[in-house]
Order: C-alpha cells, then structure tokens, then sequence
C-alpha cells in the first residue's frame, strides 16, 4: 500500500458513487501536487549539483617527463603541482616557490583573501589571483578543504531536525492507517444507516486528504534551502539540527583569544628584574620552542628564535591555561601567567600597566614580565549587538588571562558575564552549569577558534568555530564552521537559523491544520471532493514555494 495506490482507489469510488466530475479533478490535482513535489526536489538537487560543479578538475604535475595534467583525484600526497595565475588550486598544500594574493572567497562566501609565500600553506578551491606557485601536495583530493566541504554538505542531512524526524516516523505508518480507516468508514456506517454513497464519499475524502507527503518533502528541502544560504555566505551546519538548536539559543559563550580578539599579538612592554632585555626574551622564546600557540609564535619571532636553541630545552611541560615548564640548559624555567608562579610559589611583580602579561622564573628566581597586547576584532561590537536584537539573552566571555587583561575588553563589549583565569577544566565546567541553568528549551552556543576550544565546542548545545578554514582539522568538534575570519557572519547563522524555524512551523502548522479542518468538514458536512482537492492542492503548492524561500535567507 502506497499513497498513489490509495488515490486510484479513491478516484474509481467516486466514480461508483456517481462524483465523477469529482474524481476527474482529483486525479488531475493528485497529478499536479506530484509535478509541484517533483520540481522542488529537482530545485534541491540543483542546488546540490551546484556546490559540486566548483571543485578542481585538473592538476598539473611535475613529473621526470614534464609537466603533466592530470585528474586531481590521482595526484598522490608528495607531488609537486603548479599553479598559474587565476587558475584553481587543485589540492592543498605548501608553497615551494612564488608568492601570490589568494581569493579564498570561492570556499569561504564572502569576498576575503590572503598573501601567501613559500613555507605557507593554501588550499583546494581557492584561486590563485597573484604569480605563479609552485605546491608540494600534502593531502589526496578526497581530503582536501574543497572536496571536504562538499561531503560535509551532502552528508548533513544525516542530523535531522525534530519535525523531520516526526514527520517520517508518522509517514511511515499513516498511509496504512489512512486505508485501514478509510475501508471502516466505507463499509462499518452504512450497514446500519444504509447511506453508502455518503459514507462512501467521505471515505474517498480521507484516502485524498490525509497524504503526508507535502509536509515530508518540504520539511527536509526547507532544511538543505537554508544550509545552502548558509554555505554561500560561508556559514556551513553539519546538520539540520544544528540550527534547530541555533535557533533556540538563548546564551552565547564566546572564547577569548582568536574569537573576540584577532590573535595577533605584539609585546607592549618588557619589564626585567635584574637582568637584560635580551636575556628575559630569549628564555621565554626558548621555552616556547616546541608551542604553536599564538604568543609562543610571537615571542620566538621577537627573540630572533632559531631551531638550533631547542638543542638544549628539555623536559617541556605545557601546562593549560598556565603556561611553559620546562628545563633549558638544566636550568628550571617557568614561562606564563601569574596562576603559573602561584601554583610554584614563586614571588612575582604585578603589572603596573594593562595588558597581559608572561611571567618568566628561573630556578624559582623572578627574571620579569612580558606585556602582550591583542586587538579586539574588528567588528565584534556590532556582532554582539545584533545578536542582542535577535534575542540573546545572556552573553559570557570565558578566558585563561588575568582578570587585569580582560575586564576592560569584557567592559566596552558589553559581556554580561565574564570569567578569567580559566583553565579549560574550568571552562568546561562553567559551559556544563550555563546548559543546566538554561533549561531543555534555551541553547547554550559556545563560539570559538577551533584550535584551543574543542572541548567547550563538543559541551555546548551547539559548537561554532570562526575562521574554521585555517583550522579545518582542529574544528572536527564544531556543529557550525564560520569559514571566514569575520564573526559578523555568527548573527548572519543566528538569522539563517530563525528563518528556517519560522519556515518549517508555517508548514507544520499549516499544511497540517487545513487537512485537519478539511477532514472535520467532511464529517460534518457534504464537503465536494472537487472542492476539498482545489484547496488542498493549493495549501500545498504554497507549502512548497514556501519551503523554497529557505534557498533565499
């Protein structure tokens, strides 16, 4: 039993019972729906097809023979390609030769782009817009970012939203359900009132009305519409239900360093105790040899750090939301924060000035303080702002930096809340008591770089990684991957999110309350089938088209 099977059987009884105007409508408006169904999901599909028409589709590799394109599927990791200006980067890799400007809007939705030399990295399916590079391959094309991006893309809607769920589950049992009621109110009836063509009647009403498959087809195209606005702009959900969940936050929990701030640092001042300069910034560089944190980088560029010095650091400890132990030249070294020295009891200055300060000791004897300095993002106000006005409620900066470094920035942004001197422990702790406060009904979004935030990514209701491009791999833990460096693409995903709410209740509730008022009306009263068709047909076109407008958020 399928729904096509219970229409022919409702048009052949209204024909026995004599509605054959009747039945011819239905079945020319049975006919219609399908046409309207077929072309929503083509519309879908196409919009599918479309994301996957912008991958690469050659390579040119250096080979012992020369130069040779080929298919970038079969380029092996290790190959050299080259790139010539404003053609498409194939795969990712490193540059080993040239210098160029990078369009990453291809990937990212917005207009951005980057200059990137020989030792820096670029990836698939973004467009070299400066001189000829030359790339050594680091991963096959089925990883690479462009084809990454597109499985992530297909394969979303493998996290479905509530009504999806319902409404398939329903389906799956309503048409049998349809047809079983169908046959009581034809047959049961009339053998005590002898009315067979009005029992009969209403009984072709329900096997035309109480198909599902208008709600089952526009709840999931809404969903892959509003993914897909989402992809253009940047903003890519590894489900349907991430922005279901987007969609109810009430509380956003944003990291520190590389979300609120752009995580460029530059040192603002360097105090020494009773030693040089040099000697207080070599140590710390020195310590910070084996760190890829943003600080570690800035500090080893300002030492004038070569690799030749971590010949003689040893023991590195990296301690979390603290700093660097480690032994250089058997000498005990700790580079961090004031937390740091405290837990080692060491006796340390207090800034005089503002701004985050490393602490550096050496063998339990204060060597001085490194002030660091990070600019707010550009734009971060007017993110906040607009995500007040969207309904927000409670907005929380949490952050491993002195209270010191981090009042005046959660001051002028307008926190309402805000912890410092955090481990990720204790990050992780506040994000798990904010979801407890909030309630079954109310998010908690946590929003951070990727890299230093994945375990309050994976707690949070919903994990958003901003400038996930840059750190594909280390943004696994998000639902939501802003790909751009701009945080004011987060209200543009909160907008999306809320657009998409609105679109599925109208359908739900519509679609669902029309077949009910319908169905009331054809128990009640001589409600005609040709009738009852028109403006079920109609509610259903409208459904659709209305679905649709979620490929325009």
């Amino acid at each position: 039993p399928n729904e096509d099977l219970l229409v022919v059987v409702a048009v052949i009884a209204a024909f026995c019972i004599g509605e054959s105007v009747g039945g011819a409508i239905a079945a020319i408006l049975y006919r219609l729906s399908q046409i309207l169904e077929a072309y929503a999901e083509t519309r879908g599909e196409a919009a599918l097809d479309e994301r996957g028409e912008g991958l690469p589709v050659k390579a040119v590799v250096e080979t012992e023979l020369g130069n040779t394109e080929m298919l970038p599927e079969l380029v092996e990791v290790g190959a050299v390609i080259l790139v010539a200006p404003g053609e498409t980067i194939p795969l990712d890799g490193t540059i080993l030769e040239g210098s160029a400007t990078i369009d990453l809007s291809p990937l990212t939705g917005v207009e951005s782009s980057v200059v990137r030399e020989a030792g820096e990295s670029v990836f698939s399916g973004t467009i070299d817009r400066g001189g000829p590079l030359r790339i050594r391959v680091e991963r096959t094309f089925s990883d690479s970012a462009a084809a990454a991006l597109l499985k992530e893309i297909q394969s979303s809607a493998r996290y479905q939203t509530r009504q999806e769920r319902w409404t398939e589950r329903v389906s799956a049992y309503l048409v049998p359900a349809i047809g079983g009621a169908a046959l009581v109110l034809g047959l049961i009836p009339p053998l005590f009132t002898g009315e067979w063509a009005h029992w009969i009647h209403i009984a072709v009403l329900f096997l035309l009305l109480a198909s599902p498959s208008a709600l089952v087809i526009s709840i999931p195209l809404a969903c892959l519409g509003a993914e897909m606005s989402g992809v253009r702009q940047g903003i890519l959900s590894k489900g349907h239900d991430c922005l279901e969940v987007l969609a109810r936050t009430k509380t956003m929990v944003f990291g520190k360093t590389g979300t609120i701030t752009e995580g460029n640092y530059s040192i603002s001042g360097v105090f020494p105790n009773g030693v040089r300069d040099e000697d207080l910034l070599s140590v710390a560089a020195a310590a910070e040899s084996y760190s890829h944190h943003p600080i570690a980088t800035m500090l080893k560029k300002a030492a004038g750090w070569t690799p030749e010095v971590a010949e003689g650091v040893m023991e590195v400890e990296e301690i979390p939301s603290r700093g660097i132990s480690a032994f250089i030249e058997g000498r005990h070294v700790y580079v961090g924060n004031a937390a740091l020295l405290r837990d080692h009891d060491v006796l340390f200055k207090v800034p005089t000035r503002s701004g985050a300060a490393v602490h550096v000791a050496v063998e339990d004897r204060y060597w001085g303080h490194i002030l660091i300095a990070d600019k707010t993002r550009e734009g971060a106000f007017d993110a906040l702002e607009a995500l007040r006005s969207q309904g927000v409620d409670q907005m929380v900066l949490l952050t491993g930096d002195v209270l010191s470094a981090s009042r005046t920035l959660a001051s002028s942004l307008g926190f309402d809340l805000m912890r410092p001197e955090l481990t990720t422990e204790g990050k992780v702790s506040t994000v798990d008591y904010l979801i407890d406060s909030n309630g079954r009904n109310a998010s908690v979004a946590f929003i951070g770089d990727g890299i230093n935030d994945a375990p309050m990514l994976e707690h949070a209701d919903v994990g958003i990684a901003v400038d996930a491009l840059d750190a594909w791999n280390e943004a696994e833990a998000a639902d939501i991957l802003i790909l751009a460096n701009e945080l004011e693409l987060l209200p543009e995903a909160m907008r999306i999110a809320r657009g998409l709410r609105r679109i599925l209740w109208e359908n739900f509730c519509g679609l669902l309350g029309v077949k009910l008022l319908l169905l009331i009306l054809a128990l009640t009263t001589a409600l005609p089938i040709g009738l009852a068709m028109v403006i079920s047909t109609v509610f259903t076109g409208l459904a659709l088209f209305n679905a649709l407008r979620a490929f325009g958020l």
